[in-house]
Formats: C-alpha cells, structure tokens, sequence
C-alpha cells in the first residue's frame, strides 16, 4: 500500500476520450460523489474542487490519512458510475483508468485557507 501521509494534491480525473459528460444529472452525481468521500475517509479533507464537462479537478487533503490514493479515487469513480447507472444512464465506461496527480510543495497554503 502507497501511504500518503500527510500530502495534499491536486488530482485531475478524465472522462472516457474526453467526452463532455458531466453535465445536467452526471454533474450533480460527481458533486454528491465528492461530498461523500470524507465520510467513508475519515480524515480526509476537499478544500477545492472544480467540475467541467470532461473532468474533474480537486485538491485533496490526506491529513495523516493511512489509505492508498488510487484506492479512494477509484472509490469515487466507482459511486459516480453506480448513481449514474441507476438513473438509466447506460454508460459502458465514465472515466478513464487514469488520473493526474500533483504533490502540492506548500500544503500551508491550502491548509490556511479553510482549517
């Protein structure tokens, strides 16, 4: 398992090719997606996100967290799929298997902000 620790990042998620899906019902499935995640991560913290129609943009905030990123990303993914599959939605796959990670060098920053 890859700990994290106390590092906060700022993590891109793709649709599948890029394709504008958040929109309309996905954009809200995305956003009750990222207000769950905390509650099954304790200690995890989302200072900031942005959704656009092809992906979504965060910074997390493991905050000492002892759990593997790539493990609470596809967590997420996995919910959104779910809450848009059972709305009807017959989506073979929403994202891509990958994401974009940055490591923020200042987290005092972030953290200032909204502690």
């Amino acid at each position: 398992m890859n700990s994290f620790s106390d590092s906060l990042y700022e993590i891109t998620l793709y649709t599948t090719e890029r394709k504008p899906l958040l929109e309309g019902n996905l954009r809200r499935m995305v956003e009750q997606g990222l207000r769950s995640l905390p509650g099954r991560y304790p200690g995890l913290k989302i200072p900031r996100h942005t959704i656009h129609p092809d992906r979504v943009e965060m910074v997390l905030d493991l905050n000492r967290l002892d759990e593997d990123l790539a493990r609470i990303l596809q967590s997420f993914k996995s919910e959104v799929k779910g809450l848009a599959q059972k709305e009807g939605h017959t989506l073979h796959t929403l994202w891509q298997w990958a994401y974009e990670e940055r490591e923020v060098l200042n987290p005092s920053f972030w953290r200032g902000d909204y502690r």
